[in-house]
Parts: structure tokens; sequence; C-alpha cells
């Protein structure tokens, strides 16, 4: 199994993985414009040279990222592929300086396996006006929220706080 970032080439292989899981109400459905425009957010999964896996860590606001359009096809499902998947996504979002991870899910306990925990939807109301509102569960969502923080992303961000508030060196104190 190999994880690489997605290429345009992809494209084809990666809405018909995605809108298949989307027809069963599984997953939100991706246009080719919508999946082109945030091809950058995806890594795959390829085996033997055939895209099997993906998954997309896409910002929603300052310090905020989200795991979505995580799908596996059938054939190489429980392996423990999603779980890699999510993982390096994880990994991307300290490497992007993100505070927090937010994904919406029925496989909670795949995400409680990786560290996420449950939070409130509510939190995320610019999320869920854009993509929840052109749900068809949208009404009777099942989806539960999890959050994730990558370790010292907080203390990070307490230090940065902290260096922004102390005068700088040569700086006149008034």
């Amino acid at each position: 199994m190999h994880l690489r970032k997605a290429q345009e080439a992809d494209v084809p292989a990666l809405l018909g993985l995605i809108n298949g899981y989307a027809r069963r109400n599984l997953l939100l459905p991706r246009s080719q414009a919508s999946l082109t425009a945030r091809l950058g957010d995806f890594l795959v999964a390829e085996a033997n040279g055939e895209l099997v896996g993906c998954g997309a860590l896409s910002p929603l606001g300052p310090g905020l990222g989200e795991v979505r359009s995580l799908a596996v096809r059938a054939d190489h499902a429980g392996h423990g592929l999603g779980s890699g998947i999510v993982q390096a996504l994880m990994d991307a979002a300290a490497e992007r300086g993100f505070l927090e991870v937010l994904t919406l899910t029925r496989r909670v306990s795949l995400f409680a396996s990786l560290g996420f925990t449950v939070t409130r939807r509510e939190r995320f109301l610019d999320k869920l006006a854009a993509d929840c509102a052109a749900c068809p569960m949208n009404s009777g969502c099942d989806e539960t929220a999890l959050l994730w923080e990558p370790e010292g992303a907080r203390a990070f961000e307490t230090t940065v706080a902290r260096a922004e508030r102390t005068p700088r060196e040569g700086a006149a104190a008034r």
C-alpha cells in the first residue's frame, strides 16, 4: 500500500469512489469541479497501481481543519487502510499548524481509536451551514462530531500569543 498526494489523473477514480459512497448516503457527493478545486487536500492510497482509498484534510477556518471524504474501496476495507489514511492526514494537520481537526462521521470508534474525542456539532455552525445544508440526511443526521488537537498545538498557540503581547526588543516602552 502506498499513500501519496492526489493528482489530476486521479479525479475520475476519486469521483467514482466518493460518489459510490454518496449514492448510499454515506458521504457527501462531489462534482468534478469541486473535487478538482480541492485536489490538493486529498491523499490517495494505491495498491498495484490502482486507487483503493482516499481522504482529505480541508481548512475550515483559522487553525481549524476537517478530515472528510474518507473512503476505502470495498475489496480493501477492514485492513486498517482507513486508519492509515486518517493518521497521515493527522500528521499533515500538525505540519500545517492546525490547532484542531474536526470530522463528522458514523465511524466513531475508528476516529476515537486515533485520539479524536466527541464534541458538540453546534460549535461549527459555519461548517453545518455550508456542507450540511445540502446533505439529504441533514434533518435526521446521525453523524457524530469528533475533534482532535495535535500534540503541542495549544502550547504553541499560547507561546505565540504571549510573544505577540510582549514588547519587541528595541521597542520603546510606554
